[in-house]
């Protein structure tokens, strides 16, 4: 996720960025496990969602990542830049 000029990454935490994440997961998109990183203007994001296809896990972290964007006030401003499967 990119930020626009207008939000402040400095009042992000990697911990705040995983709480809120873990606040926009539904029980039907699960998440094994997810990492946080928060840095000069940008905050990114790695999951691990259990998933019988690629393009399953990739709509289910989109999703999630847009509950997030959608849900917590302190993303204002932020955007999902891009997305790679690993």
């Amino acid at each position: 996720m990119s930020a626009s000029a207008a939000a402040d990454t400095e009042r992000l935490t990697p911990d705040g960025v995983l709480a809120a994440l873990y606040r926009a997961v539904e029980p039907t998109d699960p998440v094994e496990t997810a990492r946080a990183l928060v840095a000069e203007d940008s905050v990114r994001i790695a999951l691990c969602v259990g998933c019988p296809d690629e393009l399953d896990a990739i709509g289910r972290a989109l999703g999630i990542c847009l509950r997030m964007l959608g849900r917590s006030p302190e993303f204002s401003g932020y955007a999902i830049a891009d997305c790679r499967l690993l």
